[in-house]
């Protein structure tokens, strides 16, 4: 008996809540997508690699290495940027018409540790110091950062990637909802 009242008032209360939810799409909607702030769709890994060698006439010998490392760049939306303007709701034919902010890219850290590649020190000459390997590093890392910025296959990839990644992820998320959804996104 007790079983039957439970599942009669869930069952009502489902229906009440049904039914106020109409006209009421659009904000839940923008309050659940909103509530993300920062979504991260794609990220990639970029390997640098850099050679250390400084020859001398005066010592008897020659000190070379090959180094690398990785660095990781990542994309994301920053759904704090949405205004309720961006979410369209048509509650009669089921679809929602989303207008993101642009993606935006950045890099997110890289290995701390280099791999040594290759390493070779003849003739009277000192070990490669950790104070060599850390100004290689920098450099390295300077020169990484202008190829990425010079060259813009590298943001091209993530920003596809990431726009394929929404539109899947929000499709799933409306389709639980019983809608569909086109994704665009505004440009920077």
């Amino acid at each position: 008996m007790i079983k039957r009242v439970l599942i009669i008032f869930v069952s009502v209360a489902a229906l009440c809540l049904a039914c106020g939810r109409q006209g009421k799409d659009t904000e839940m909607f923008f309050k659940e997508i909103s509530s993300v702030d920062k979504l991260v769709l794609s990220s990639m890994s970029i390997s640098k690699m850099g050679e250390y060698d400084d020859r001398s006439n005066w010592k008897i010998g020659r000190r070379i290495a090959v180094y690398s490392y990785n660095t990781y760049m990542q994309a994301y939306v920053d759904l704090s940027l949405l205004s309720p303007e961006d979410v369209s709701v048509d509650e009669k034919n089921k679809t929602v018409e989303l207008n993101l902010p642009a993606i935006q890219t950045e890099f997110k850290g890289r290995d701390m540790n280099m791999k040594e590649e290759h390493y070779r020190v003849t003739g009277f000459r000192s070990q490669i110091g950790a104070e060599e390997r850390a100004e290689l590093k920098e450099t390295m890392n300077k020169e990484l950062k202008r190829e990425v910025e010079t060259d813009s296959r590298f943001r091209q990839a993530l920003i596809k990637s990431a726009e394929e990644k929404a539109r899947l992820y929000f499709a799933k998320l409306f389709r639980m909802h019983g809608y569909s959804v086109n994704v665009n996104f505004k440009q920077l």
